[in-house]
């Protein structure tokens, strides 16, 4: 899946654009993203707006771009997946491997201020996660077929990974009272769900 070009009168972007743009990534954990001006932005990325607007026209623009980046290293995990189901050789630590790097420097505070204020970087993740329910459900189903999980039912499986994905990753109340991260987060559920609670 290829990165799209968001403006076709800027410079083309490269992994140098990218990198200083996944950059700012922890610096946003708490802001309120709806108030960042572009001078904010440019000031966290520790660039002069003139080198912003050589690549960007719109803060929507630079959030897309930070977004769609963070996405395609996520689209990794289906591979892994099917790889290791047709090998009868699944390993959950993989799919937490690729979850939790997707999450690093992003809090379910940003994730919910992505989604009220910049709604096409949120269509992205959204894409990818119910691409990753579809997926997941497919998963299980190959899992139990070949007998790697116990018969349980799919359906409910696919519902509380529906909450958890949709509902939790955004849930900022749950993560201040908690002082969980989203990472650790993920990598707790996937061990709950795949491992249980017993020794």
């Amino acid at each position: 899946m290829g990165r799209k070009s968001l403006s076709k009168d800027r410079k083309e972007k490269n992994k140098k654009v990218e990198q200083w743009t996944q950059a700012i990534l922890p610096k946003l954990k708490q802001s309120d993203l709806g108030n960042l001006t572009m001078d904010d932005l440019a000031l966290l990325m520790n660039k002069s707006k003139s080198t912003i607007y050589q690549y960007f026209t719109t803060k929507e623009e630079i959030f897309e771009y930070i977004t769609q980046v963070r996405i395609e290293r996520l689209y990794n995990y289906k591979e892994e997946i099917t790889g290791e189901i047709v090998q009868l050789d699944y390993k959950y630590n993989t799919l937490v491997d690729i979850l939790t790097e997707g999450a690093k420097d992003i809090s379910a505070h940003y994730l919910r201020q992505l989604q009220q204020h910049y709604p096409t970087a949120w269509k992205i993740i959204e894409g990818f996660l119910f691409s990753l329910l579809q997926d997941l459900k497919q998963f299980y189903i190959k899992g139990i077929e070949n007998k790697l999980f116990n018969p349980v039912s799919v359906d409910l499986v696919i519902k509380l990974d529906e909450y958890f994905i949709l509902q939790l990753i955004t849930d900022d109340h749950f993560f201040n009272q908690s002082k969980d991260t989203l990472a650790s987060t993920i990598k707790d559920y996937m061990f709950l769900k795949f491992e249980g609670l017993m020794n």
